[in-house]
């Protein structure tokens, strides 16, 4: 469902998001170069990158004015050898204006984890865990996240890497929301197995030679995104004494064949495996 903004004084931003659809509309065209919504570059030397803190979303990245930066679920973050991807362009870029620094000066994070890419317009774009990283037009000061959660899709990033997170199909095709890891690597679940109960634990039917195929997903931490709930993931033993993530009782678990971030290759797989859409599970 998409998210309408209610905030005091938008005037012109709010026709933006109109038209531009929340990053749902032309991807034709436009240019990376989008102006910040306000303020002005940090004193030399001061953080570029830093973390503010928020009542409701926790520790959150900004840049060194304390303008809120966001990932976006249709992209592709950098990993290994994929470089990262940035699929918001033309009218998208008027309400997500590109961030990008050249000089980085970071506080509370690692500097290890911030790079840079070319986007497809030529522009230079700062990515964060491998991330590409935007402001939102509808943030009018320090300490707005009026972007978050937005269509589901635009998110802020932690100082902890989020476990698990939201990603899309930029085609618009299915699957239109979906789980994946920190590293944009799609998660998916086995009809075949027992869900588990609020006392009954899940039971994964994905033995022996299937798990060469449908590794184990395990994470003991959970960072997440705003509109998922940390308490429907929870960690099960399985028969063979391993541990295994679940989601809502549901054993997760990755597809060998998935080369890249955002690869969804193991859904409908024998009519038996599919990603997670958490708004229909």
């Amino acid at each position: 469902m998409r998210q309408v903004l209610r905030i005091p004084g938008l005037g012109a931003i709010a026709g933006l998001i109109m038209s531009a659809v929340a990053c749902g509309g032309s991807s034709n065209g436009g240019s990376g170069s989008g102006s910040p919504p306000y303020g002005g570059p940090p004193p030399a030397g001061a953080p570029t990158l830093k973390i503010a803190t928020s009542a409701t979303l926790g520790n959150y990245l900004v840049d060194g004015n304390g303008r809120s930066l966001y990932y976006y679920a249709k992209d592709f973050p950098a990993a290994g050898s994929n470089a990262a991807v940035s699929n918001c362009t033309g009218g998208c870029l008027a309400v997500w204006p590109v961030f990008d620094t050249s000089n980085v000066v970071v506080q509370g994070i690692n500097a290890s984890d911030v790079g840079e890419i070319t986007r497809s317009d030529g522009a230079k774009q700062t990515t964060f865990r491998g991330w590409p990283l935007y402001y939102f037009a509808g943030d009018m000061s320090a300490g707005n996240v009026n972007g978050e959660g937005v269509d589901s899709i635009w998110f802020v990033l932690h100082d902890q890497a989020y476990s698990v997170l939201l990603m899309s199909n930029p085609s618009g095709q299915p699957p239109t929301l979906y789980l994946a890891d920190g590293a944009g690597r799609t998660v998916y679940y086995f009809f075949q197995d027992t869900v588990g109960t609020a006392t009954t634990p899940p039971v994964s039917a994905c033995t022996t030679t299937c798990l060469a195929s449908w590794p184990i997903f395990l994470t003991n931490s959970t960072v997440v995104p705003s509109i998922l709930t940390a308490s429907d993931f929870t960690v099960f033993t399985r028969p063979d004494g391993q541990m295994q993530s679940a989601y809502k009782g549901h054993p997760l678990y990755y597809f060998a064949g998935d080369a890249a971030p955002g690869d969804t290759k193991g859904r409908g797989v024998n009519n038996v495996w599919d990603s997670l859409d958490p708004r229909v599970l």
